[in-house]
């Protein structure tokens, strides 16, 4: 009999601290996810807070840029020199253009002795004030230098399409109205502490001032192209070769009349067709030799 009462004694005993370890251990998950709930509520204050100013601060700069973008919209794109002055518009568009394409011959086994092409970031001086000789900033560690060491023979291609002109005239990069040149000759490292040198570093660090700081082991140099060939096509009728002569001194006068009464326009200015008479050429012969 006292045996069976101990037991019973002894059961709800343990009954009862099982119900209390049972009570503890909801408590401490209540806790635990109380807890966890509070590290999430902060997380989330921290991600969804930013002080007043540091949302005004971003405004005012998302408003800023917005003007910037309207004004460069607003702003018309500028003209080029008319189709009849072909080394103008050389000089035009190789004053316009940020990047040119590069072609060399390639020095890389898997295609070595094919035309290969790069783009690389010149300038020839100040937006409107060039001087018609492009500039380039190059690394031996980049396949184009490479392919110059071997040889240094290279064609550049530049091109209206960069810019806003051709934009506003609907005119596909390809249409022959949206002018580009094809320059030729050979590129020439510019010699350490000469004059053109620092010519060089200035009118391009104004134009890609974002590469003014490039790592000293990519041993970055200047180079430039010394003109043997220039080809304009900046119209319907095939391209126009320009002396190298006429294009670092261009002719400044306008016949811009006398052209349009020598091609009359088939068709509207906008229109991708458009053609002009077949007339020779007498305001622009081809001229082979340069």
């Amino acid at each position: 009999m006292i045996w069976r009462f101990a037991i019973l004694v002894a059961l709800s005993i343990l009954t009862v601290e099982a119900k209390k370890y049972s009570q503890k251990w909801e408590e401490q998950e209540q806790w635990q996810e109380f807890e966890e709930f509070l590290k999430w509520k902060k997380m989330r204050e921290l991600r969804e807070y930013q002080p007043q100013e540091m949302k005004y601060e971003k405004q005012r700069y998302e408003i800023r840029d917005m003007e910037k973008i309207s004004e460069r919209d607003q702003q018309p794109p500028v003209v080029p020199p008319p189709v009849d002055r072909a080394a103008l518009m050389a000089r035009f568009i190789v004053n316009q253009a940020d990047w040119v394409s590069v072609a060399t011959i390639s020095t890389r086994k898997d295609i070595e002795s094919y035309p290969t092409v790069n783009l690389i970031s010149y300038s020839d001086g100040l937006l409107g004030n060039g001087s018609g000789v492009p500039y380039l900033y190059l690394t031996p560690l980049d396949y184009t230098a490479q392919d110059l060491a071997r040889d240094n023979r290279v064609t550049l291609l530049m091109t209206l399409a960069q810019g806003e002109y051709c934009k506003s005239k609907q005119w596909d990069p390809m249409d022959p109205r949206c002018a580009r040149v094809l320059l030729s000759g050979k590129m020439k490292p510019l010699k350490n502490e000469s004059a053109e040198l620092d010519l060089a570093k200035k009118v391009f660090f104004d134009r890609h001032p974002k590469l003014a700081n490039m790592p000293p082991d990519h041993h970055f140099y200047f180079a430039k192209l010394k003109i043997s060939t220039i080809a304009v096509l900046d119209t319907f009728g095939g391209p126009k070769y320009v002396t190298v002569r006429d294009y670092l001194h261009p002719p400044v006068d306008n016949v811009t009349a006398e052209f349009i009464r020598l091609f009359p326009v088939e068709f509207d200015e906008n229109d991708s067709r458009q053609k002009y008479a077949p007339v020779s050429n007498m305001l622009n012969p081809v001229v082979r030799t340069v």
